[in-house]
């Protein structure tokens, strides 16, 4: 080969090292720079107070993520987030995941250390201060913005989506779920928020609680949710394919999410301080209170704010505003039939699911609630022959 020629060759194939290196890029290591904004002791309050503690010493800035930057991103117009929880603590879900992000101009971020081995606290904090890392750096759309993860991923994805609905568009549970934990206002903010991707294998040990126990009971309290059944598939991450239909079914609702609940909605820009997301909610509630179909909805989330910040100015407004509400009796007998419907839809479907999954005891137990609650009346005694039912089982 003449020097010519050599020089050329040389040439080329180095062009098409560059070009190859750059179709073959994906994710690439970073390191969370400050502690999170974001309410990491709420998304881990569900679980037992011994896991939920962060260890001495635990430092945000030691904490290591795997993110994939969209070709072409620009701060001009806010991209979607897909929050990745894998099973160990090494980042795993990007081979499923290249696809839909790659054609659709999507992040990707999965933090190093999370897996199922870490205790709750720290692996919601982890995950926490890898998200609100991404949020700090780039233009991040909450709508489209989307938790998931696999195994006990998956249950960690539900914890934190149902926490902390404003900062996300839907949550996608594999092979692992959470129920929505705590009381009527954390439930409606889910209903109001999110859209839930169930999504199991055909022979997934984890199959029945999917199908039999969170999606039937995700239906019945208007939580919009799908089932995907991935044929001959056991406990595995799903493919490309699924990912991908998975996530034209998120889009299909962000018009809803973009129109609801404006006051309690977050944006790129925003990451409200627990004195203004406080405020935010206040707001929020008296504006329900304004609309008759919503009073028994503002009433809850007064609550919530007197149980969030009951030490801030709009934590002591929300308490005065729930005794006033206890002194108006016209305003009381509506909160009651509206709260009575609530109640009963939300605890009913609670217990049929729990049957459906086997858990006798605690369906009883949710029975049991209504019966007490409503003695004496059609649905206390309904919720006692359901009692009776499941005890001749």
């Amino acid at each position: 080969m003449n020097l010519r020629a050599w020089i050329l060759t040389t040439i080329t194939w180095f062009a098409l090292s560059i070009n190859l290196a750059l179709a073959q890029t994906g994710p690439t290591e970073h390191k969370v720079a400050a502690a999170t904004r974001l309410d990491w002791e709420l998304a881990s309050r569900g679980f037992p107070l011994k896991e939920a503690k962060l260890p001495a010493g635990y430092d945000s800035t030691k904490q290591k993520y795997q993110l994939y930057v969209p070709k072409g991103y620009t701060k001009d117009k806010p991209a979607g987030l897909v929050l990745f929880i894998s099973a160990g603590d090494n980042p795993t879900g990007w081979t499923n995941w290249q696809k839909f992000c790659e054609s659709q101009g999507v992040f990707f971020a999965c933090p190093y250390g999370a897996g199922n081995g870490t205790p709750a606290g720290p692996r919601t904090r982890i995950i926490l201060d890898v998200l609100d890392d991404v949020r700090r750096q780039y233009q991040i759309d909450p709508d489209q913005t989307y938790v998931t993860g696999f195994s006990g991923g998956g249950r960690m994805a539900c914890a934190i989506g149902f926490a902390l609905p404003e900062y996300f568009g839907g949550v996608i549970p594999l092979c692992g779920t959470n129920p929505i934990p705590g009381p009527a206002w954390q439930r409606h903010r889910v209903e109001e928020r999110l859209s839930v991707a169930f999504v199991t294998g055909a022979k997934d040990f984890n199959r029945k609680e999917n199908e039999e126990y969170m999606f039937p009971w995700f239906q019945e309290i208007n939580v919009r949710s799908k089932l995907w059944v991935m044929p001959n598939a056991g406990h595995v991450i799903p493919p490309a394919a699924t990912v991908v239909e998975i996530h034209a079914w998120l889009a299909e609702d962000l018009d809803r999410r973009r129109k609801g609940a404006r006051k309690l909605a977050v944006g790129p820009d925003d990451t409200p301080s627990p004195v203004e997301q406080s405020k935010r909610w206040l707001e929020s509630a008296q504006d329900d209170l304004k609309s008759p179909a919503r009073t028994y909805r503002g009433i809850a989330l007064l609550q919530g704010v007197t149980q969030r910040w009951p030490k801030f100015d709009a934590g002591k407004k929300a308490q005065g505003l729930l005794r006033a509400a206890v002194s108006d009796d016209k305003l009381l007998a509506l909160i009651e039939v509206q709260g009575t419907e609530d109640e009963v839809k939300s605890v009913s479907a609670q217990a049929k699911a729990l049957e459906r999954f086997g858990n006798v005891p605690k369906a009883i137990e949710a029975w049991g609630l209504l019966a007490m609650n409503y003695e004496g009346t059609p649905i206390g005694r309904a919720a006692l022959d359901n009692i009776k039912r499941l005890r001749g089982k």
